[in-house]
């Protein structure tokens, strides 16, 4: 069992730093499609109704694709599946500039579609890197992958308005740069080693109280990626649609938003230390709050420290959340509980991706906003029916 240990231990280290590398670059093309989807739908759709089905297809893809990837790594192993996915991220955003470059708005939505069945690969990242790691690692390993997160979120945004003003074709050629990161992505993955088996012999039995738990967890981490996907997604259609500003202010309030989203993970595990599971979930729910009330204050700092606290506040209740869910299943059957958590957050996420644009039309800022105050309120009185006991 040492020896077996000892040999595992460099496939385990290999394995992170390619898994932390495809992170960043698989994270950097889901966000470009994030915040440019609206932006580029608008153009090529002519219908604010419209604007925010690119986004919406990247997100339902996601979610219809968790279940499918779950299984397929179940059947085939992790490698083949991930050098796959990111070889089909990698196509589809060349598709992607190409659809913008002849103004296809079918086409670009196509190619929308493979960069979403990628993006439910990499939702399993998080999970691949504690294979074969010892579970004191965890807390550590999983900042990292969060840490790796943010990182791809600045290639991601920041290529565009890098881009904005040196060359007429601004969102083609970001778009084929990330193209080319993916195959790089492929590439790295020819030094994974799978460590599947090792993983299903060495898990802890799961923790009966998360057992309990994981449907709420489910519901929580569902629901907190939906109330922020109602205010992220339409903000560019907002800023420069609506209140005509400019690309580069719009891309800076998606930056700092998507940051805060990751880099308070860093923080977790000293809270953790500090209060429960329950206490630092109920402190995400009210920076959701009061980041959506801050939202209504008019012009660029409404926006930039409003989403900021969204972004904060939705790390601290899908960390939470994602915790308990880990905890509840363990071996074999962690496939399908990571399978069906991932189905429920994409399709929450997705819901509100695809209705965000039309209720920005039919409501308004303000109403927009209104709803998301009334969908936190709903978590948090499901957070106390769960956790006061």
């Amino acid at each position: 069992m040492i020896r077996s240990a000892l040999a595992a231990a460099p496939a385990a280290s290999v394995n992170t730093a390619v898994l932390l590398l495809c992170q960043v670059v698989g994270i950097a093309g889901v966000v470009a499609i994030q915040f440019v989807g609206s932006v580029v739908g608008e153009r090529l759709a002519r219908d604010m109704r419209l604007a925010t089905v690119p986004v919406a297809v990247l997100v339902l893809s996601s979610a219809l694709g968790t279940w499918p990837a779950s299984q397929l790594m179940r059947r085939f192993g992790r490698r083949p599946c991930f050098i796959a996915a990111a070889l089909l991220s990698a196509g589809c955003l060349a598709l992607a500039a190409r659809g913008v470059e002849t103004s296809d708005f079918a086409l670009f939505c196509t190619a929308v579609l493979g960069v979403g069945l990628h993006g439910a690969f990499v939702q399993h990242y998080r999970f691949a890197i504690l294979e074969g790691q010892p579970s004191g690692r965890a807390p550590r390993l999983l900042t990292m992958i969060q840490l790796a997160s943010a990182a791809g979120i600045v290639p991601g945004i920041s290529l565009f308005g890098l881009l904005e003003g040196r060359t007429s074709s601004t969102m083609p050629c970001a778009l084929l740069i990330l193209a080319a990161l993916q195959g790089i992505a492929a590439l790295s993955f020819a030094a994974y080693r799978p460590q599947e088996a090792l993983a299903a012999g060495a898990s802890a039995a799961p923790d009966a109280r998360a057992r309990a738990l994981y449907w709420p967890m489910v519901a929580m981490g569902a629901g907190a990626f939906l109330v922020m996907s109602l205010i992220m997604v339409p903000t560019p259609l907002q800023m420069c649609g609506v209140e005509q500003r400019s690309v580069q202010e719009a891309s800076w309030v998606i930056e700092v938003h998507l940051l805060s989203m990751y880099l308070p993970s860093l923080s977790v595990g000293a809270l953790l230390k500090r209060m429960s599971i329950a206490a630092l979930q109920g402190v995400g729910l009210a920076l959701l709050l009061v980041g959506f009330v801050i939202s209504w204050v008019p012009g660029f700092e409404g926006h930039l420290v409003g989403l900021s606290l969204v972004g904060i506040g939705w790390c601290y209740v899908f960390v939470t959340a994602t915790t308990l869910v880990a905890r509840s299943r363990s071996g074999a059957e962690r496939f399908r509980a990571q399978g069906v958590n991932d189905l429920c957050v994409f399709a929450g996420s997705g819901a509100a991706s695809l209705s965000s644009g039309a209720l920005l039309s039919a409501l308004g800022w303000s109403g927009l906003l209104h709803l998301g105050v009334v969908l936190v309120a709903s978590l948090m009185a499901l957070a106390w029916n769960v956790h006061r006991a």
